[in-house]
């Protein structure tokens, strides 16, 4: 019938360190590698909703870059609040992923006839003479 591909653009915050030594922060070790900042995304007054077109972006990992954004800031702010002077040493990016998934509609058996009174329709498989 038919099919196609459709193509998201999809964020995942970042976060390394230029200080020489690996600390903790937010939960999680930062040292001079890019590595994902580490969230667990829950919808609630507290959390970081998805946006709209989003459901298929979490799915893989990925998010909106809104909802990046607000991750990268939060990482930043509890990094503050843990030690001053600590935080400065931190850089944080968005990396971007483009998510291309592909589909492909094509019709299967009829199931489930039914005639114009609401019964099954009776499949027959003798062939009539």
């Amino acid at each position: 019938m038919s099919s196609g591909t459709a193509s998201l653009i999809g964020f995942r915050p970042e976060v390394r360190t230029s200080y020489s030594k690996p600390s903790m922060v937010a939960g999680q070790i930062v040292d001079g590698e890019w590595r994902p900042i580490e969230y667990q995304n829950r919808v609630s007054s507290e959390g970081v909703p998805d946006g709209y077109f989003d459901k298929k972006l979490s799915e893989n990992g990925l998010m909106g870059r809104t909802q990046a954004e607000t991750i990268r800031w939060w990482f930043l702010s509890i990094a503050e609040s843990e030690r001053a002077l600590g935080a400065l040493c931190l850089e944080t990016r968005l990396q971007e992923y483009k998510l291309t998934t592909t589909y492909k509609v094509e019709p299967l058996d009829a199931k489930f006839g039914l005639d114009s009174r609401g019964r099954a329709l009776v499949e027959s498989t003798e062939t009539e003479e």
